[in-house]
């Protein structure tokens, strides 16, 4: 159970003891013992089958470090992510051992699934899996089943027979793990959860990459406030693909201002949209979960549910304006971007739009716009 809390502690008496391993040091701790690690693209798979396989997904958005031999292979148009993740893969990471998976998340990452397998040659095993995309009924569906029974049969021939008992254990767990999400997000809707931006983030992104027992055990360690905090603080919602870089997230505390909510592809969009009865199935429940998903450019939703589920999550949150954060050359975000901002606009909500290549620095010009930004939002916190 998450524990509450009838006085808040500190900011950092809580990382302190969640004790979230770093990055590099905990992947590498587990290559050692001969943990089989794979290395997965964003955005959308079936973790629950991977962990039935005891294979570790180490997923890949935006590793640090200076892009110098990708650009050789991509376009200049290309995305940061998908630049920065081939920048990752060509170094021959000695922690990714069990091969690389690229979900079907947009064209660039297909095709840099392709040349990974058949041009660059990397020696690992490439899986794809593919998303259905479009409007979700009985064909897709199926077509869903379908892939994942294939993806089974895939995996089955590297690693050995599946155990019908380990899948229905991985989605019990993928299950806890969702239902602690889901509180620990309304919590930061309500203001019962006593952690700054950055502190947020850095608990909801330590999925990507720590085994899901521990995952699961850092989350019940989380302190839910009893009571609402009293804050005077202008409260915000982000868009986007990836959380806003570390530095805007401070930033944004200093000014006094909070992200109460999100609709991001690498926290929220991947949370389902309502609590799901526990596994039963395992095909069945793999299936329903990936269609409760909140709405997203990625899968080529609808996008007025779209505009109907940002405006609900900004009613719900009470939050004073929208930021968007746009990945560079992110086409399906690009797609959606423009009407989304025209409607919101015209409804009268604060947006700011940013744009990232994924930088570890916040540019003088943004700080300028943030603040002018953050003013409108006080604006309406002292009416």
């Amino acid at each position: 159970m998450l524990r509450f809390s009838k006085h808040e502690i500190t900011i950092n008496e809580i990382i302190k003891n969640m004790n979230i391993p770093d990055r590099s040091e905990y992947l590498k701790g587990l290559a050692q013992t001969g943990q089989k690690i794979m290395g997965v693209l964003p955005a959308l798979y079936p973790r629950e089958l991977l962990w039935a396989f005891d294979i570790h997904a180490a997923e890949i958005w935006d590793p640090p470090g200076e892009i110098l031999h990708a650009n050789a292979h991509l376009q200049t148009t290309i995305c940061p992510v998908v630049k920065k993740s081939l920048e990752f893969i060509l170094k021959e990471p000695q922690t990714i051992n069990a091969g690389y998976l690229f979900p079907h998340t947009c064209d660039s990452l297909q095709n840099l699934g392709t040349q990974v397998k058949d041009l660059i040659g990397v020696s690992l095993p490439i899986y794809t899996f593919y998303n259905p995309k479009g409007r979700f009924n009985n064909t897709t569906i199926k077509y869903y089943q379908d892939i994942l029974i294939n993806f089974q049969s895939i995996l089955e021939a590297s690693h050995g027979p599946l155990e019908p008992e380990k899948l229905k254990a991985a989605c019990v767990l993928s299950h806890k793990i969702d239902t602690y999400l889901m509180v620990i997000q309304q919590a930061r809707m309500t203001d019962h959860l006593s952690l700054s931006n950055h502190e947020y983030f850095t608990l909801m992104r330590a999925q990507e990459y720590l085994l899901p027992q521990d995952y699961l055990s850092l989350l019940e360690q989380v302190n839910i406030l009893e009571k609402p905090a009293e804050f005077s603080r202008a409260r915000l919602m982000v868009s986007g693909i990836l959380p806003p870089l570390p530095e805007i997230l401070v930033f944004l505390d200093e000014l006094g201002v909070s992200i109460v909510a999100d609709d991001l592809l690498a926290v929220s969009r991947r949370i389902p949209k309502f609590a799901m009865d526990p596994p039963g199935s395992p095909l069945d429940y793999l299936t329903d979960r990936f269609f409760v998903l909140p709405p997203c450019s990625t899968r080529g939703g609808d996008l007025d549910e779209r505009v109907h589920y940002l405006s609900n999550r900004l009613k719900e949150s009470k939050a004073h304006g929208l930021l968007f954060d746009m990945v560079k050359f992110c086409e399906p975000e690009l797609f959606d971007h423009r009407l989304l901002v025209k409607t919101f606009r015209e409804r009268k909500t604060p947006v700011l739009t940013l744009e990232t290549e994924l930088e570890d620095h916040i540019s003088g010009q943004d700080k300028t716009r943030i603040e002018a930004f953050t003013e409108r939002l006080f604006e309406i916190v002292s009416t």
